[in-house]
This record gives C-alpha cells, structure tokens and sequence, in this order.
C-alpha cells in the first residue's frame, strides 16, 4: 500500500507553501504598501465606539464614517509581496545549481570512477541523464544530489572517491543514495524548500524582527498608530510581535525540516528495494561522525539523526510514521491558512483579495489524509498524532498574524483568549484520534492512490466543511463573553459555556447533526462491516475491562450531569429546572452507557461509545415522548435535538475515556498463545 501512494515529501511540501502565503495575505513589509491608496485618519473615539457597537451587536453611525476612512486598497502590496517570493524562489531554483557548482568549485568525474558511475546510473536508473560531480575540497565520505528540471548532478567527495579502492560496498551504498533522490524525484521539491525557505526569511521574518526590535525600542507598535491602538499598549505589542515572528521562525525551520528529512529516509528505503543487503548502509551510519552539538545542527541539519535512519533498516515504523513534529507543524499552518479569513479583525478588513481559506484546508486534510494511510501500522502515532494536531491548531493561532491587531483592537481579557485556544486543542485532539481511526478502517482496501481517494475524500470533506465552524468559534467566544456573561472569569467555563452555545446553536437544527453523524461516524463503520468477514489479527483481552467501564461510566455521568447543569444555566437561563434536568439526566444515562460499551469493546471503542450514546439518545428521547411528557408538556423538536446532541456529547467524552484508561492495563495472554508478531500496515 505504501508504495503506490505519494510521499511523504510530497504531502509535507504543502504546509511550507501554506505558511509562507498565509503570512505574506496579512503581514509584509510596509514597502510593499507604498502604492496602494490610503484612507483618511479616524478619530480614537470613533474606532473604540464602532469596535464596542460592533462587538455588543449593535449599530453606530460611527461604524459607517469608519468603514470609509478604512478604504485602503491593500491588493497591490499583497499582490507585489507574493511575486516577490515567488520571483526569489524561482531565481534560486533555476540559478541555484550553476551558482553551487562555482562557489564549490566541483569538476566532472573522469576515469575508471566515472565509467562506475556511469554503470551503476544506467542499472538503477535506466536512461536518465546524470552528471557526476567531484568535491575536492571535502576529505569526509559523503554525497549530494541537486539540480533543476533537465539537469541532475550527483556530487561525490574525496573521501567517498578514496572508497572506490578501498571498500566498493560502501562506495556503492553512497552512490545509490544519491541516485535514489533522483528516481524518486525529490530534487525539485527539494530545492524550491529550500529556495522558498530562504526568500521566506529575507522577505518577512527578517524585515518583521528588525520592525519588533525597533518597536520595543522607539515604544511604538510596528505599523500600527497610536489611534489605532485604544485597547493596548505599544510596548507590549512590540513584544508580542516580537514573540510571533520568533515563533514563525521556528515554526517555518520545523516546516522545512519534515519535508527535507522525510526525503532522505524514502532514499535509505530505496536503495533497500535495489539491494536487499542492508549491511553497507548500516556500516555507512555506523561509521559516520557524530553529529555537530546544538544548536549549531539546527542550522544545517537536514538528514533524521542516525539511530532512527538505523532503526528505518530493520523495521518499516521509522520510515512511515508521522510522529510528533508532522501533525506539530500541520497544524500549525492549518491555524495559519485560516487566519486571513475568520479572525477577528481579518473579517473587518476592507478591500483585500479574497483569501481561498477552503483550498488550503483541503490541501492540508489530503496530506494528513495520505500520512495516515501510510502510517497506519505505527502505533506510537495513535498518542503523538493527536497530541501534535492539538498543539500545532492552538500554537498556530497565537502565532497568526492578525492576533496582534485583534489584541490592539478587541477589548478581551486573557481568559476569553485562553478559552478559544482551548477549543481549538481539543478539536485538534479529536481529530486526530478520527484520522486515524479512518485510515485503520479503511486500510484493508487501500492498494494505490485510487483506491485511497476514498477515504481521502471523506477526510477532506469533514475538515474543509467544518473548518471555517471551528475557528469562527473564536469570534463567537469573544461576542458571546461581552453579549451574555462577561463577568465569568474561569478559562474552563468559557470554554464549556461557549463551545455549548455553539453546538446547541449549530447542530440543534437536526441537518447539520445528522450530516456530522454520517461523515464521522457511520461512513468508517459501514466499511468496517463491509469487511467483517476478513481475517483479522486477534485483539489482547485486557483485566478488569467490565469494573473499568462500571466505573468510567459513573464517573463520567456525574461529571456530565454536573456540567451539563451549569452549562444549561446559561444556555436556557434556568438552572435547576424541569427541562434542564432532563438535559442532564440524558447526558449521564449516554456517558453510562457509551463508557461500558466503549470498555468492552476490541476494537474502536470511541465509535462504538458514540453509537452507543446516539441509541441511547433515541430510547431516551421516545420515552421522554411517550410516557414521561404526556403527562406534563411536549418539547419542541429543537429540545429533543439538543437532547439528543448533548447524549451524543456525552457518549464522545465517555468513549475516550475509557479507551484511554483500557490501554493503561496490561494485556493478559491466553494459554498456549504465542508471541504476538507486530502487522504492517
């Protein structure tokens, strides 16, 4: 299955596009600006009246005067800034090679080496066009591959030229290393990650330091007034402007890294595929130096460090797994790409060009689709996926540029703030644990990319369609806190209270409820009984399974009566009463139910709970129908679908409970079974 669907380098090369056009749709140098006409100053006064009327919902005549005094046409510098970055990326991709070859001052391979070469390209390679290049100046074994379309140069050493006499195993290995970057066709990804990378830095991260360093020093906030600031301080936006762009830096080095270093363990994989003798490559890491300490690899590292290119010889999790640092840094560009659409002060900005938020979404739900299909065997993924998307979707939006103008502009305190970020992590977290899920389900029928598109499809729809609901959350967070319970302070009931009216707003409709149902859950579940009569390998019986799921279950119906109480209170305005009980009383019997089922379950136990919750919210909503309300009152059919929302609720968080606690007990090993031998997916 690996094999015929696209790399790793491929599906990594997208978050590097995302995150440096993301960035550049908001912030660029003011030089990129000096063209575009300019709006009339606003009063103070007027700016902090409208962004009040405006966040209490209400209208102001002064919102209108300063709509016509915001008319600045921002197009043109954006439109300059993205040619410069993709004039400089072209430039170093076209001029790149030639400039390398002078500065190094690499000459042909002649001799008894060159007609070596020339043999080992024509056997691996068939007839593509190579250049064999010596670097006289480097005593180290080592190797290159680097070029541009229609011309590819394969650089060895003197050290590696030296090991034609001495060892021609490990010769060889070197070789068809680099040979291997040039039939996976990788050298051009290669070096427009490079070139982007570096026009990248001069372009924005650069220009943007020096303006964070000069703003804490002059104590003023780069490109922002003083009348432009009537919540915040220039001082404290400088460096907070300062941190983002370090925090850009960073996030853009990690981007880089995934794409570079998952290229060199696809050609360690397929030099494998022309010799199956691994002993070369493992003597050729072996034997290598020990890498430079940090943090001076961190500037030149593009290679995975040697003991996992050694482990990625023996077993195939290495080479497939997505790991910590993948989902870290998709994530953070997802939260980037959004950025220009949904944000705060993003939606009030006049005369931009349209920001395409949903074909960057898509882009970035198909790499992750791909890395999950490829990495369905590594188990260590099923904790550092979920773990990653949550970080890198909270991480990314402090890092978004507009954050600084949301903070110059919105009068929110930190926990409002703090809330949405929570809201953003947890739905990094469960969509991680469905990606993956997906992709197990669905892996017995993958054998190529058609075959892929699929479940690829089903991922994309679900993140493009409820990308834009999600971030736009923040903004309902930040409204919702000055429109109906500004004197709440706890970040967690933000967070509970905010993420409730949300959901009770959006999915209480029953369309959207029943749409999300099927996406996420019957969809994957269907192929899974599609497949039910396939050999599967057999699933460890764990202790203790039935206290287990008794106690989660109870558990984790009084946390959700308690919590779905105090939500109400705020949902309905009536705490403690008829209707709010019976939310509650719902909500416990599906987290009870959903908990034992999601214990005693082999096999997805976060589906199963939530089935489980949604059967229980059907019983539950007949027998409020027909034998509890005729004696009292019927609901309107908008209850019963929040009812029915918050079992389903209710059901999600006892199902990852209990599979989360279930993996915590050892596994007991029936009589007379053997030693379990690890699947690859």
């Amino acid at each position: 299955m690996n094999g015929r669907i696209p790399s790793a380098t491929a599906s990594a090369f997208v978050l590097l596009i995302s995150l440096a056009f993301a960035t550049t749709a908001i912030y660029r140098p003011g030089v990129f600006d000096l063209l575009s006409t300019h709006g009339s100053e606003v009063p103070a006064k007027v700016r902090e009246a409208c962004l009040l009327a405006a966040l209490k919902g209400r209208d102001d005549p002064a919102c209108e005067v300063m709509s016509r005094a915001a008319d600045q046409d921002l197009r043109l510098g954006t439109l300059l800034c993205f040619a410069t970055l993709i004039l400089l990326t072209g430039l170093q991709y076209w001029f790149g090679p030639a400039w390398r070859i002078r500065r190094r001052r690499l000459r042909p391979v002649v001799g008894e080496v060159h007609d070596e070469l020339r043999r080992m390209s024509e056997e691996v390679l068939g007839g593509r066009r190579v250049v064999f290049l010596l670097d006289v100046l480097n005593p180290a074994v080592a190797g290159l591959a680097f070029g541009r379309a229609g011309h590819r140069y394969v650089v060895i050493s003197r050290g590696t030229w030296m090991l034609f006499e001495r060892d021609r195993a490990l010769f060889r290995a070197v070789v068809l290393h680099e040979l291997a970057h040039v039939r996976n066709r990788d050298l051009d990804i290669t070096a427009v990650t490079m070139a982007m990378w570096r026009s990248y830095a001069a372009v924005i991260l650069v220009p943007g330091l020096l303006a964070a360093v000069n703003g804490v020093l002059s104590e003023q906030a780069p490109f922002l007034r003083s009348e432009q600031m009537p919540f915040g301080s220039s001082v404290v936006l400088s460096w907070l402007f300062a941190a983002q762009i370090a925090g850009l830096a960073v996030l853009s080095w990690l981007t880089r890294s995934v794409v570079l270093q998952s290229r060199e363990l696809t050609a360690d994989a397929r030099v494998l595929s022309w010799q199956e003798d691994a002993t070369p490559l493992r003597r050729l890491f072996e034997e290598a130096p020990a890498p430079r300490r940090w943090p001076v690899s961190l500037r030149v590292r593009t290679h995975p460090h040697l003991a996992v290119r050694r482990a990625a010889l023996d077993e195939q999790a290495p080479l497939v797994r997505q790991g910590f640092v993948f989902p870290l840094a998709l994530g953070g560009c997802f939260s980037l790409t959004m950025d220009p659409a949904t944000s705060l002060t993003a939606q009030g900005r006049t005369n931009t060009l349209p920001w395409p938020a949903e074909v960057f979404a898509l882009l970035l739900a198909v790499a992750l689709g791909l890395r999950a299909l490829r990495a369905v065997g590594a188990e260590s993924d099923a904790v550092h996926v979920p773990l990653g998307l949550a970080v890198g979707l909270a991480g990314g939006w402090v890092l978004a540029p507009s954050r600084m103008t949301d903070h110059a502009l919105a009068p929110f305190p930190v926990p409002v703030q703090l809330a949405g970020l929570v809201v953003l992590a947890v739905a990094g977290l469960l969509l991680g644990v469905w990606v993956r899920w997906v992709a197990r389900v669905w892996a017995p029928r993958v054998h190529g990319l058609w075959s892929a598109l699929a479940p690829l499809l089903l991922i994309a729809a679900v993140v493009t369609l409820s990308a834009r609901t999600f971030y736009g959350i923040q903004t309902d967070i930040i409204i919702a806190h000055i429109q109906k319970y500004p004197a709440v302070a706890d970040p967690l009931a933000h967070v509970l209270i905010s993420a409730q009216i949300v959901l009770d707003t959006r999915l209480s409709l029953g369309v959207q409820l029943l749409i999300a149902i099927v996406l996420l859950m019957l969809a994957p579940m269907a192929v899974r009984l599609a497949t039910l009569g396939e050999r599967r390998p057999p699933m460890p019986r764990r202790n203790g399974r039935i206290a287990l799921a008794l106690g989660c279950g109870a558990a984790a119906a009084m946390i959700t009566a308690m919590v779905s109480g105090t939500v109400n209170g705020y949902v309905f305005q009536s705490p403690g009463t008829t209707l709010s009980g019976f939310v509650a009383a719902g909500a416990a019997f599906g987290a009870a139910l959903a908990a034992g089922v999601a214990g005693l379950s082999g096999t997805s136990p976060v589906a199963k709970g939530m089935v489980a919750g949604l059967a229980a919210a059907v019983l539950y909503a007949l027998v409020l129908e027909l034998v509890v309300l005729p004696l009292r009152a019927a609901l309107p059919w908008i209850i019963h679908m929040i009812i029915l929302e918050r079992m389903l609720e209710a059901g999600l968080i006892a199902g990852l409970a209990t599979a989360l606690l279930s993996r915590l007990l050892p596994v007991r090993r029936e009589l007379g079974s053997g030693v379990g031998v690890p699947i690859r997916g």
